[in-house]
């Protein structure tokens, strides 16, 4: 499905179930899995369908695995080092060849465990026990984890979320002055630009991040009492900014269509990420959707590209453990609707994205249905959501726009300023 469209420049190995695999130093454990051929790396936790990465950003379930003796590790948000050892988890038998997928064949419509020979003496506790065994994601970690230290920091702003949005926001709360921090569970600022890194650097010049303190593969796990708790490999850290700003970007969008959770189907923007890492197709690829990444990766894929196809148009993915084509509508007719199977190796999905609000209503944010994204932080003209909470980008249900950005930036940082000054 992928191959490696050049040679490595810094090559690390590390293993899969024990069989080495070749990486490039730093990027993401899931890509370099991909670019060797592993292309199911994990299971549903309950029918046990095999799974794949499809969105390169820790939103899916994808490319969870056991990863030196800790389960459920997000592999593409786990830069490569060397000698990681990556396990495929919850399985019987093999990653390609899982006995439990049984349950999937007996089950096609889905399972309710809970109720399987509810109330049936001797036997409910029993499928009970056994619906336990088949699901769930993993065992638990090989040796108890040590505790890390916390730290508490203390600034003007925090921002939350390192893509286009956040970085425009943080260099211009910087430039003005504020102590910042951007934080982010990437690897790197810029987020989903390291899809197009052309636009990443041009992002990156335009908005330099000197005097911010950038806490990359960090999570921000809540907001409580006002503060903000940060987590990441090292330890936990709790902020405490009067001003929280939130650039958290939107989910990549999901489309209705059968076996839509096959691998090989990813967001536009995903097998953009692959294709900047320098991993290629094998062969033809769909592209269903219109946005900002369908048109990115139409640019880069060029021929390869099998067709284009209207979200509308999309039928149906067919495959049994990965892709092997889709089933694309035709025009209506007096005769029904003709439908054509095309081959290809992927299918690349642009739906409409899902605001990432979450975080931001925990701290207080002001949060509405918009019927054209879902539920959404609202924002007045200057970015403020609440009171000391301000927004920015897509999670306000805005398209992506790099140069009304920094626009929005300017004004939202102004406004923290002016807010700064009031409550002295």
């Amino acid at each position: 499905m992928f191959r490696r469209g050049r040679a490595l420049r810094d090559p690390v190995t590390i293993t899969l179930d024990g069989a080495g695999v070749p990486a490039e130093r730093g990027e993401p454990l899931a890509v370099a899995l991909l670019a060797s051929g592993r292309v199911t790396l994990a299971r549903s936790p309950k029918l046990h369908r095999p799974r794949a990465p499809t969105c390169l950003r820790g939103g899916c379930d994808g490319c969870l695995a056991r990863v030196d003796g800790v389960p459920n590790v997000m592999t593409c948000l786990r830069p490569a080092a060397g000698g990681e050892r990556i396990e495929v988890q919850n399985v019987v038998g093999s990653r390609e060849a899982d006995l439990l997928r049984v349950t999937d064949w007996f089950f096609p419509q889905g399972i309710d465990h809970h109720h399987l020979m509810a109330g049936v003496p001797g036997l409910s506790g029993v499928m009970q026990s056994i619906a336990r065994k088949l699901a769930g994601l993993g065992r638990l970690p090989s040796a108890p984890l040590p505790p890390e230290p916390a730290a508490r920091l203390e600034l003007d702003a925090a921002v939350i979320g390192a893509g286009p949005a956040g970085v425009s926001a943080a260099s211009a709360l910087a430039a003005r002055g504020l102590r910042v921090a951007l934080i982010d569970d990437g690897l790197a600022p810029a987020g989903s630009l390291a899809g197009a890194p052309r636009r990443a650097a041009e992002l990156l010049a335009r908005h330099p991040l000197d005097g911010v303190r950038v806490l990359c593969e960090h999570v921000a796990a809540g907001v409580y009492l006002g503060e903000l708790l940060v987590a990441g490999d090292a330890g936990a850290t709790v902020i405490e900014a009067p001003a929280l700003v939130f650039a958290t970007g939107a989910h990549d969008g999901v489309a209705a269509f059968p076996n839509n959770d096959l691998p090989g189907v990813f967001s536009a923007r995903a097998l953009c990420r692959l294709l900047a890492c320098g991993v290629e197709p094998t062969g033809p690829v769909a592209i269903a959707g219109e946005g900002f990444w369908a048109d990115e990766l139409a640019s880069a894929l060029g021929d390869r590209i099998a067709a284009r196809i209207p979200l509308a148009a999309l039928a149906a993915v067919n495959g049994i453990s990965q892709v092997k084509s889709v089933t694309v509508r035709g025009a209506p007719s007096a005769q029904g609707s003709p439908t054509r199977d095309l081959k290809v190796v992927a299918l690349a999905v642009e739906a409409p994205a899902a605001p990432s609000f979450e975080v931001a209503a925990q701290a207080g944010a002001r949060v509405e249905v918009d019927p054209r994204a879902g539920y959404a932080v609202r924002v007045d003209a200057r970015g403020r959501a609440g009171d000391g909470v301000w927004a920015i980008g897509e999670c306000t249900g805005a398209a992506l726009d790099l140069d009304g950005l920094a626009r929005a930036a300017a004004l939202l940082a102004d406004d923290v300023v002016a807010a700064r000054g009031a409550a002295a």
